[in-house]
């Protein structure tokens, strides 16, 4: 089986002068559902960036970063809301949903 047979068809890919596709032809996840797993990714990196600053901070330092470490963890989780989203509307698009299902 080749490679090219593994890939997704794109209607108006980028260099032909259309938008961005919706879905990638080489992951099977949404453009959106990929930005979003990248901003989680990201900040669970900076998360753990403050873990490491936490652990050695003095107490003066410590509210800010916990409060810091607070605010991620809040859009973390709002991101993952996003993401389920994200998913639910590109499950209804490919026609696994019904198109009246809820978001």
């Amino acid at each position: 089986m080749s490679n090219d047979q593994n890939r997704l068809p794109v209607i108006n890919p980028p260099e032909e002068g259309g938008d961005e596709p919706s879905c990638s032809p080489k992951i099977y996840v949404s453009n959106e559902e990929a930005s979003l797993l990248a901003e989680i990714r990201e900040l669970r990196e900076q998360s753990l960036e403050l873990r490491r600053l936490l652990a050695s901070a003095a107490s003066d330092e410590r509210s800010a970063l916990e409060s810091e470490l607070e605010r991620l963890r809040a859009r973390r989780e709002e991101a993952a809301r996003q993401r389920e989203r994200a998913f639910t509307r590109k499950m209804i698009m490919l026609g696994h949903l019904p198109p009246d299902y809820p978001v």
